[in-house]
């Protein structure tokens, strides 16, 4: 029996402790969160300074005007005011701030635009509270260049360099397409006949490439389309020898070149694919008339007057042979 009373016992006391310590930590807890409560709403009161993305958009601009450069897609203001109304910008989503084209349009063939800071702040508070202060603006200025009509089909050169990994060959580089229409000024379009692609460096290839590179353009242009489509052609490196004749060229009627050997081993380097299609005929050893005139010795120096597209470490052995002009008229 006295072991149920000392039991009982416990239980009473554990149960009233537990019901105290729950109504503390529920007095507690009541007054932690009012406060928490009161606390930020002091805080709300205080002035703070944010940064706030707003964007901006050119509207009105007339059928038959190309903007080439046009507004940023936002800027960056930097706001201070009461935390509670910074808090609604915050969650609020913002509605984009418009410039008028009809504005600024003087109706000349090319235009650049500058709306000053002065005018930007303008079209920027109607859209906060009186009391919000605005800080600064980024960029505090804002430009664009506009066209009317003005524009060229120029080619697109590659610009950069690619490299193949050991063992491999770079083939052919293409553009697709090869040529774009490109909107400006006069005086720029006239200053240029060409754009390239922004500088693209790549090592270690082994596959062929395709890859979408967008086109580098100045201040006021305008590209389109915008990018284009590189591919340059990898395959595997393979070496290859052809012999080829050594020919004389310009030569008066009654006299040839002979030379020993007559021919002449070439060397190089060629893509697996155009293994078979580089032959002999690809390459041309010849040494015309007034050059022989000019040599000092009677050994004559070979070089090659044609080299088909796609070889590259091109050898010729032997480099140089003896000649000499013989008479083929009888006499």
């Amino acid at each position: 029996m006295d072991r149920e009373r000392l039991q009982t016992l416990w239980e009473n006391v554990h149960s009233s402790l537990t019901r105290k310590l729950g109504r503390e930590a529920l007095v507690f807890t009541f007054f932690l969160a009012v406060s928490a409560v009161f606390w930020f709403m002091q805080t709300m009161r205080e002035d703070y300074e944010m940064e706030l993305q707003v964007p901006v958009a050119l509207v009105n601009v007339p059928e038959g005007v190309v903007v080439t450069q046009d507004l940023p897609q936002q800027i960056t203001v930097k706001l201070k005011d009461r935390g509670s109304t910074l808090l609604q910008y915050y969650f609020d989503s913002f509605e984009t701030v418009e410039f008028d084209f009809a504005r600024h349009d003087m109706g000349s063939s090319f235009g650049h635009v500058v709306i000053s800071h002065a005018e930007v702040q303008r079209r920027l508070q109607p859209f906060f509270e009186m009391t919000t202060r605005i800080l600064s603006v980024h960029p505090d200025t804002l430009d664009y260049y506009y066209t009317r009509g003005v524009q060229r089909r120029m080619p697109v050169i590659f610009r950069g360099h690619l490299e193949t990994a050991a063992g491999y060959y770079l083939g052919k580089i293409t553009l697709d397409p090869d040529t774009v229409t490109v909107w400006g000024s006069e005086a720029l379009l006239d200053s240029i006949t060409s754009v390239s692609t922004m500088a693209t460096n790549l090592t270690n290839l082994t596959t062929t490439l395709e890859q979408v590179v967008p086109i580098a353009v100045e201040r006021g242009m305008k590209v389109i389309p915008a990018e284009v489509t590189l591919r340059a052609d990898v395959d595997i490196k393979v070496e290859k020898r052809v012999r080829v004749p050594i020919v004389g060229t310009n030569f008066p009627a009654g006299y040839a070149l002979r030379t020993f050997p007559s021919s002449a081993v070439v060397s190089f380097s060629v893509g697996s694919k155009a293994y078979r299609s580089i032959t002999e005929e690809n390459f041309v050893l010849t040494a015309t008339y007034e050059e022989l005139l000019s040599q000092p010795d009677s050994m004559l120096h070979l070089h090659l007057r044609s080299v088909p597209e796609g070889v590259s470490n091109v050898k010729i052995t032997p480099d140089q042979v003896q000649y000499l002009i013989e008479q083929t008229d009888g006499e």
